[in-house]
């Protein structure tokens, strides 16, 4: 059976990628209960370190005390989905990423050159109304993911970047409670060496 794990050895509360009927599988142990993480990715090189990526998140969620082992949506592809479209009041009401970056870039324009305007703004733009599978602010890391998957690791270092100081900005504006944009962005600069590598399929550098 392949198996890998993020440091490409297991250890105590390690978590272990495996193949499952040719689909990529996070296997774990935590409170004495093992757990299976379906990722829904093929077995290719670039999916397999998606899948790290997968993995280091519950690493570091278990570390931090922060795992809960009765919603494991947030770690997969399938549950994020479906958690997107049940939705709850609150995500309701809440401003979709598209729609706070709009809100940003008017609050920048005054002091913002026209270059700026015009080239780095309008390319984050056309990638979060364009591109984007998914536009919910509670969707971070998997935006995280595909920008990752599907763009240069410099677009997605950019992009990221931009968003994370949107994200900001409108919790400082009282439009957000709070961003996850922070814990993807730090986590990306982590994993940067890594990502270089990845080259799936793009919509085109922006």
């Amino acid at each position: 059976m392949k198996t890998k794990t993020p440091t490409g050895k297991a250890s105590k509360g390690s978590v272990t990628a495996i193949i499952s009927n040719g689909r990529i599988q996070l296997r774990f142990l935590f409170a004495g209960k093992r757990h299976y993480i379906s990722t829904g990715y093929p077995d290719t090189p670039q999916h397999w370190k998606l899948a790290q990526l997968k993995a280091s998140e519950i690493e570091k969620d278990i570390l931090c005390e922060r795992f809960d082992p009765k919603d494991l949506s947030k770690y997969s592809p399938e549950g994020s989905v479906r958690k997107a479209q049940a939705g709850t009041p609150s995500q309701k009401s809440q401003p979709t990423l598209p729609q706070l970056w709009e809100k940003y870039v008017e609050f920048k324009r005054p002091n913002a050159s026209p270059s700026t305007l015009a080239k780095d703004y309008q390319k984050v733009d056309r990638c979060l109304n364009l591109y984007l599978p998914k536009k919910s602010i509670d969707d971070a890391v998997a935006i995280r993911d595909w920008l990752v998957a599907n763009k240069t690791a410099n677009s997605a270092k950019r992009i990221l970047t931009q968003i994370n100081a949107c994200c900001n900005w409108a919790v400082k504006s009282q439009l957000l409670l709070c961003s996850n944009y922070r814990f993807a962005c730090q986590h990306h600069q982590d994993i940067y060496p890594l990502i270089t590598g990845l080259r799936g399929l793009k919509y085109g550098d922006i």
